[in-house]
């Protein structure tokens, strides 16, 4: 077991790099289909608005992801058929993102499978102790936000 310090804002700064880390590791391997990461980026895809679809560039800035690292994802997601790549029709230095009916199945599936990763992974905390960590979590990426402004 872990030794959990006494100060609770180093409690929550190291938790978070463990729980994505370990959210990662537990997930890639509970749920078969795209890593957490391809999940992530396709699921963000999924909710753009579709009509003009997003470029590679808006997507990588809603997963708060560099571009490059968008861009070796869907390339990878292309090949396996499940989004579509396209040079954009009003910028020709970028390309467009559209997601497959493969890769709508696959989000799907992956949705299904899930659903006792969340059961398990939420085991035990309250509907009303969620509502404060994700208050939590939304002001530290607020915060965060703001120090990287700084920092441009």
């Amino acid at each position: 077991m872990m030794k959990i310090p006494e100060n609770n804002q180093y409690v929550l700064f190291g938790g978070v790099l463990m729980l994505a880390n370990k959210m990662q590791l537990v997930g890639d391997k509970k749920v078969r289909g795209l890593s957490t990461k391809q999940w992530f980026l396709m699921r963000n895809l999924h909710d753009l608005s579709k009509d003009p679809p997003p470029t590679i560039t808006m997507l990588a800035k809603e997963t708060d992801t560099s571009r490059q690292n968008v861009s070796k994802m869907l390339l990878t997601l292309q090949k396996q058929g499940y989004v579509i790549l396209r040079a954009s029709k009003t910028d020709r230095r970028s390309q467009t993102v559209e997601m497959t009916k493969k890769g709508q199945e696959i989000l799907k599936q992956m949705a299904d499978e899930s659903a006792s990763f969340f059961v398990d992974l939420f085991n035990g905390i309250s509907d009303e102790d969620s509502e404060v960590a994700a208050k939590v979590v939304i002001k530290l990426i607020e915060n965060l936000e703001k120090m990287q402004e700084n920092l441009e």
